[in-house]
């Protein structure tokens, strides 16, 4: 474009200020500049909704537990039931040798080390090292007063799991 500014407004070589030419570049601009604003907004991400925040530790996670699972979430406060009676026959979380803990992982019949670990969005996994939200992980759902909640990540393992409850068995 060989154009002058003057005063804000775009003039071409031989047309007079004011010229149809001039400004209809210039509107051209303008729309563009709005176009380009209205893109950032529309761009924007979108709010994700809240993720409860759980608080849990690697010693917590080390005891016996009874176990139970559900499938439907009316059944949890039954299911929490039935973890408690399972304490006859405890799932045993023993410490690891690295810092993590020792757990089963879906359809494994050998413990593996696994550790915590937090995702940038505030969940709290639990599995193998690595990236948080790996399809061997559950994700942790909630956790408080001896009761841990949690969900394989991986969609075949949690359809074929359920929703797992843990509760802390007494001390013997």
């Amino acid at each position: 474009m060989n154009g002058r500014i003057e005063s804000g407004r775009i003039h071409e070589p031989g047309s007079a200020p004011g010229s149809g030419a001039g400004i209809v570049i210039a509107l051209l601009v303008a729309a563009c500049l709005l176009l380009l604003g209205g893109c950032s907004t529309a761009m924007a991400p979108s709010p994700q909704p809240a993720v409860a925040q759980v608080s849990i530790t690697t010693d917590e996670l080390v005891g016996k537990w009874g176990l139970a699972s559900y499938r439907v979430e009316k059944d949890l406060a039954r299911t929490r039931d039935e973890a408690r009676r399972a304490c006859s026959n405890p799932y045993v979380v023993a410490p690891g040798t690295t810092g993590g803990a020792m757990m089963y992982l879906a359809d494994q019949s050998v413990a593996e080390e696994v550790f915590l670990k937090p995702s940038a969005d505030g969940r709290v996994y639990i599995g193998p090292q690595g990236k948080p939200g790996d399809r061997r992980d559950r994700q942790v759902l909630s956790f408080g007063d001896g009761v841990l909640v949690t969900q394989w990540v991986d969609p075949d393992v949690a359809t074929r799991y359920g929703t797992m409850v843990l509760v802390r068995c007494p001390a013997a």
